[in-house]
């Protein structure tokens, strides 16, 4: 019998939580001629590292993709020169007025109240709340949203 790693086993007690089409995402497939897709992380200067380590950990988990990093004081220019697919950062989405693919919100105050905590993820106009979130989760929603700008059925709903 084959041992699951960590993040597996995270993610078969949570599958319930993962929304229908996310599950496959972690299965990753190199694309071949497809779209290139754009991921835009952007974090407060204060928490450079987190930008750091999910921008690296993109380069190196999804090398097909094209991944650029932001401050959040630059973060509308980028929104708008970058034109990313994907976003992940500490700001909700709706505070910026230019929609992508999927949005990835990783709140960082501490003084919230746990709720308020919960990462928000936003693929092509479906929302949902998660604990963290783990790496895996992150890898599944940009799959999933590179799966539908190949199809061509990615909206800028989020």
């Amino acid at each position: 019998m084959r041992k699951m790693a960590t993040w597996e086993m995270r993610l078969a007690r949570r599958s319930s939580k993962v929304p229908l089409g996310h599950r496959h995402a972690l299965r990753y497939r190199h694309p071949t001629h497809s779209p290139s897709m754009r991921v835009l992380v952007a974090f407060e200067d204060l928490r450079y590292l987190y930008r750091d380590v999910f921008v690296k950990a993109i380069r190196v988990l999804r090398p097909a993709l094209s991944v650029r990093s932001a401050s959040l004081g630059e973060l509308d220019y980028e929104l708008g020169r970058f034109e990313p697919h994907v976003v992940v950062s500490s700001q909700p989405s709706g505070t910026h007025p230019a929609g992508s693919g999927a949005w990835v919100q990783i709140p960082t105050d501490d003084t919230k109240e746990d709720d308020e905590r919960l990462a928000r993820i936003c693929l092509d106009g479906e929302h949902w709340k998660i604990d963290g979130p783990p790496l895996s989760e992150l890898l599944a929603v940009l799959d999933e949203t590179h799966e539908r700008l190949r199809e061509g059925s990615l909206s800028e709903a989020c």
